[in-house]
């Protein structure tokens, strides 16, 4: 597996288990009883998951992209020195 999907992937899961938590922890804030009997209630910590997830994904495209046009320069820069 290439730097680039690692990242990629890493980014990803900890955006969703933040997410995932960040969900749980505002379902504890809210802290509704009418909330908890809600039929579609464990939706809202999954999607908050899939939300960190994309967020993390993009976070990981561009920490890629950055290193890649790095490398890049360096390797222009020491091929035209010789």
């Amino acid at each position: 597996m290439n730097q680039e999907t690692r990242s990629i992937l890493t980014c990803s899961l900890v955006g969703a288990i933040i997410g995932w938590a960040m969900g749980v922890a505002q379902l504890i804030y809210i802290g509704s009883w009418e909330l908890i009997y809600w039929a579609w209630m464990p939706l809202i910590p999954i999607y908050s998951a899939v939300g960190g997830g994309l967020y993390g994904m993009i976070f990981g495209g561009g920490m890629s992209a950055e290193k890649n046009v790095e490398q890049e320069t360096e390797e222009r820069t020491h091929s035209h020195a010789a």
